[in-house]
């Protein structure tokens, strides 16, 4: 009697770990419309995956694309594609510890990033951002000269505190 074993599929168990991140984290109001996570890929540190352009809360395994770290997609796509995906990809290239990232426009966070105060922890918990959180702006990447070296620099240097 012959009986059946599967492999595990690396690949299938992240796309639908990364499937229900995006579903969680969009389902508890975490991230938004507009948000979303990638993963860094599991046998490729020079990939990542992440999703078509479409709300967390609908994203399913089979949504998901395969990006080298300059953000271009390893096939050509027949979808649409986030436009923030270069945000992922540099993080990924400047941050090798880092294997997962999720960006999105949190409404109660907006205030605090075009005040121009800095945002300091206040309580113990706030502590691991550090004394003061970096605010990391369009206008700051599109001052620095070449394209994506403001987003470069802050990544290097460990002020986008995301991972």
């Amino acid at each position: 009697m012959t009986q059946d074993v599967s492999v595990p599929d690396p690949m299938a168990a992240s796309r639908h770990e990364l499937a229900v991140a995006n579903r969680i984290l969009g389902h508890e109001g975490v991230i938004d419309a507009f948000g979303h996570v990638s993963l860094r890929h599991p046998d490729d540190a020079g990939r990542y995956l992440l999703s078509r352009s479409r709300s967390p809360e609908l994203v399913e395994p089979v949504d998901f694309l395969e990006f080298d770290l300059e953000s271009q997609p390893i096939r050509p796509p027949t979808v649409a594609l986030y436009a923030e995906r270069v945000i992922h990809g540099e993080i990924y290239k400047a941050r090798p510890d880092v294997t997962a990232v999720c960006h999105h426009h949190a409404a109660d966070v907006m205030p605090f990033c075009v005040s121009g105060k800095p945002l300091v922890p206040v309580f113990h918990l706030g502590a691991a951002m550090g004394a003061v959180a970096p605010c990391w702006t369009a206008a700051t990447n599109l001052a620095t000269p070449g394209p994506r070296k403001g987003l470069r620099s802050h990544a290097r240097s460990g002020d986008m505190r995301w991972s």
